[in-house]
C-alpha cells in the first residue's frame, strides 16, 4: 500500500516523557493533597503514573479525579514549561528519512507541548505540528476535539483516503484508537516501559524498525538534541 502521510506522536514515541525529569512532581504533588481520600493510594499512585503516558484530561476522567484533583492537577500543568535542553530518542534524528508527508499531533497543554518541540528542535521536520489541547478539549463539545477529530482535519487537508495514512504512536487509548477507528494503519512504538497493544496493525522498536517496515534502509543520522 503506498502510503502518503505519516502522523506521528510525540510523548513516548519520539521523546520519553519521563526525561523532562522532576518538572511534573509539583503536579503530582497537588494532585495527592486534594486527594483527600478520594482515591486509595494504590490506586492514586496508579493515576499519576499514566500521566506519563496519557493526557490528563483522560487520565482524570478514567480514574474518576474529584474537582478539586483536576482543578490542582491543571493549575500545576498550565505553568509547566521546558526551559532547559532537551533529547529524544536516540534514533529521532532518521525522522527526515521517513520521505512522506509528516505530522506531528500530540495531546496536552499547549504551551507545555510546544516547549518540548521547540526544546527537540525538530519542528522544521513535520509538515504541520499540532496540538490537541486539554483545555480546549475540556470545554468543546463532543467530537470537536482529541486526536480522532484531529486526524480527520488533516484527511481534509491532504485530500487522502485513511488507507493512505500511517499513525506511529504508542498509546492505544490516544493516536492508536483514533487511527484505528479512521481506518488508518497504526504502527506502535514499543518503546521501554510501553506495553505492546495486540490490536495495532505493526509493533515496531523504533524508527530504524519503521524504516524497514516502509521498505527503506535507515542511514545513521546521529541522535536530535539541544
Amino acid at each position: 500500500m503506498p502510503y502518503k502521510v505519516a502522523i506521528f506522536d510525540l510523548d513516548n514515541c519520539l521523546l520519553d516523557a519521563r526525561s523532562v525529569g522532576p518538572l511534573f512532581e509539583p503536579a503530582f504533588e497537588a494532585i495527592r493533597q486534594a486527594n483527600q481520600g478520594a482515591l486509595p493510594p494504590d490506586v492514586l499512585e496508579q493515576a499519576i503514573e499514566q500521566c506519563w503516558f496519557t493526557a490528563f484530561n483522560l487520565v482524570a476522567e478514567r480514574f474518576g479525579f474529584t474537582d478539586a484533583m483536576r482543578q490542582a492537577g491543571l493549575h500545576e500543568f498550565r505553568r509547566m514549561r521546558v526551559t532547559g535542553p532537551l533529547r529524544g530518542y536516540d534514533d529521532i534524528g532518521l525522522l527526515p528519512q521517513i520521505l512522506l508527508r509528516r505530522y506531528l499531533v500530540t495531546s496536552g497543554f499547549r504551551s507545555l507541548q510546544e516547549s518540548k518541540i521547540t526544546a527537540l528542535g525538530i519542528r522544521p521536520w513535520f509538515a504541520h505540528v499540532l496540538i490537541d489541547d486539554v483545555d480546549e478539549a475540556m470545554g468543546a463539545q463532543p467530537g470537536t476535539h482529541g486526536k480522532l477529530a484531529v486526524f480527520e482535519r488533516i484527511l481534509e487537508l491532504e485530500q487522502c483516503q485513511p488507507c493512505e495514512v500511517l499513525v506511529i504512536g504508542d498509546n492505544p487509548l490516544s493516536e492508536l484508537g483514533a487511527g484505528r477507528a479512521l481506518g488508518a494503519t497504526t504502527v506502535q512504538t514499543v518503546r521501554p516501559g510501553v506495553s505492546a497493544w495486540d490490536l495495532a496493525d505493526h509493533r515496531v522498536s523504533g524508527l530504524g524498525e519503521l524504516l524497514r517496515m516502509l521498505g527503506a534502509s535507515p542511514v545513521d543520522a546521529g541522535a536530535r538534541g539541544n
